[in-house]
């Protein structure tokens, strides 16, 4: 059976498809089957983050049903599949977000497991996402801003029943001007799984579109990313 990991937060540019990219990587280092979904349909990036900026076939085009869904999957030098979805503004205002059910539904029991990069806010998109996955990832930086609106996040995955997998902690400085683990494990009451701190090597695999892990396999963050893989894959989710 397919596990569906939607990658959530509040706020934007937490680093939720940085951490979909190298989760879902470290998940296909282990020998596992992954394939990684852009479900942000407004403003989507896991294509740019893996050398795809303008992609002909779409999550898009599959919703509209234009595309089959062996045409929308990518494979990038690394092995890790993807679906993107189009940064087009045309697009995105011809698609219909009520319909992504159809995209968990056709990738059920195809393999171990899905990535959802999902959109950050508390919208109608973020629900639709939420309510077809089966954990969720709570991405967030150590900031109160960041912790308070992932907050409201989490509990909008409780009530669409997804197991939470645990707060991953993104580009942390671990210095006195940002929230302890602690702090952060005290308002969200969930435990922190990994806590990866601010790397440029992080930045470098970005600008050249790759997985860290497959540029810099023995950095400090692709050992963290690889914590959580491995978590994910011994973790028998509660709901």
């Amino acid at each position: 059976m397919t596990r569906f990991i939607g990658f959530v937060s509040g706020k934007g540019g937490v680093g939720k498809t940085t951490a979909t990219v190298n989760v879902g990587y470290a998940l296909h280092q282990l020998g596992r089957g992954v394939l990684l979904l852009d479900a942000n349909l407004v403003t989507p990036n896991l294509g740019i983050h893996l050398g795809v900026v303008d992609p002909a076939h779409t999550l898009n085009k599959f919703l509209r049903k234009e595309k089959s869904l062996h045409q929308i999957r990518y494979v990038h030098d690394s092995g890790l599949s993807f679906i993107p979805a189009s940064p087009s503004y045309i697009e995105f205002q011809k698609t219909n977000p009520q319909q992504l059910t159809e995209i968990f539904e056709h990738l059920d029991n195809t393999i171990d497991y899905v990535l959802v990069d999902a959109p950050s806010g508390l919208g109608f998109e973020v629900s639709q996402v939420l309510k077809n996955t089966d954990e969720a990832v709570i991405v967030v930086n150590p900031n109160i801003s960041s912790v308070m609106d992932a907050l409201k996040t989490l509990q909008i995955a409780k009530q669409h029943q997804n197991a939470i997998a645990g707060v991953l902690v993104n580009m942390s400085h671990k210095g006195k001007h940002e929230l302890s683990e602690t702090e952060i494990e005290q308002i969200l009451g969930h435990p922190i799984i990994s806590n990866i701190r601010y790397d440029r090597k992080v930045r470098k695999a970005t600008f050249h579109q790759a997985p860290i892990g497959m540029l810099y396999r023995f950095s400090r963050s692709a050992r963290q990313f690889r914590k959580v893989a491995e978590f994910l894959t011994q973790v028998i989710p509660v709901k």
